[in-house]
């Protein structure tokens, strides 16, 4: 919620939440927590979808939070894990054909120089064909959803949506953390507003940050120097770095403090009804758990 020092209407309704309801939302929350990767990692990131925010955790301690924007309600952020192979400085971003027919095809048959201005390529055979095609040479009243033959790119620079880095975990959802332009949407308390990508509010944090715990300084100097010369250039991690997309509503974070946050993706519904459904499913849910506190502790303490 919006800190305005207020007892408004949200807050009211927050504070009006039953204890069962919280409690129910716990349990949900400990089965999927009780369940997460990480916990074999030394060394991790992990994105909890709901709180918009993303941890760097090394040996059990957090050594980075920062704020992101996530998937719309209409367009999620799946949960998932894997590995971060590389980051690319500047990149230039490949436009999903979806969005270059839904979107960006009514704004081109409207403006004949709309890729002039936004700064895009039309490339012929693929992403990284050196061969580009005039725009003026398509139709793009005709255009239609999921019907087009080229692939559209927009050059590195200020404007580009993937901002000046972006994190690579290839999957097939085509999912990954970049920085962006608009940094106006980390001042807002939800921040579901991407097309599934996680915006980072200080996106080279997490190269520092990696570089720094690893005693690569060299690779810090790199870093800014690639970045200042608006060159594009990736970056190898020596080691994948694991990440894991979480959905958590309900957890400890590592001040020891218990949070809630909104189901915003209505992931919740589906477990609160077998809770609903009887005290034995209930207990089934809490019994596995209760005889573990130490490790769910160390869980929420990044171990």
């Amino acid at each position: 919620m919006k800190v305005d020092g207020i007892v408004g209407p949200e807050t009211l309704t927050q504070l009006n939440v039953p204890v069962e309801q919280r409690l129910k939302q716990l349990v949900v929350n400990l089965n999927r927590i009780s369940a997460f990767p990480g916990i074999s990692d030394e060394e991790y990131v992990y994105v909890n979808i709901p709180e918009f925010r993303l941890r760097y955790v090394d040996r059990g301690t957090v050594r980075l939070k920062n704020k992101v924007v996530v998937g719309k309600p209409y367009w999620q952020t799946p949960s998932m894990s894997d590995v971060i192979e590389k980051f690319v400085i500047n990149p230039t971003w490949k436009i999903p054909l979806s969005i270059a027919t839904k979107e960006i095809a009514p704004k081109a048959a409207k403006d004949p120089d709309y890729f002039e201005k936004a700064d895009i390529e039309i490339r012929k055979d693929s992403y990284v064909d050196t061969e580009t095609i005039d725009p003026n040479q398509i139709n793009w009243q005709e255009v239609t959803p999921y019907d087009f033959d080229y692939f559209l790119v927009k050059r590195a620079g200020e404007e580009n949506p993937l901002g000046e880095i972006k994190y690579l975990f290839p999957n097939k959802e085509a999912i990954y953390v970049h920085d962006t332009p608009a940094k106006n949407w980390f001042e807002r308390p939800l921040r579901a507003a991407s097309h599934g990508c996680i915006r980072m509010e200080q996106p080279f944090s997490l190269a520092q940050s990696i570089a720094r715990h690893t005693n690569r300084q060299k690779l810090l100097d790199t870093i800014e120097e690639v970045r200042q010369s608006g060159k594009t250039q990736t970056f190898y991690l020596e080691k994948p770095l694991p990440i894991h997309l979480v959905y958590w509503t309900a957890w400890v974070d590592e001040t020891d403090q218990v949070n809630f946050r909104r189901d915003i993706y209505d992931r919740d519904s589906a477990p609160l009804a077998k809770l609903e459904a009887g005290p034995e499913i209930y207990s089934n849910f809490i019994n596995p758990l209760a005889n573990e506190p130490a490790d769910l502790g160390n869980i929420q303490n990044g171990n």
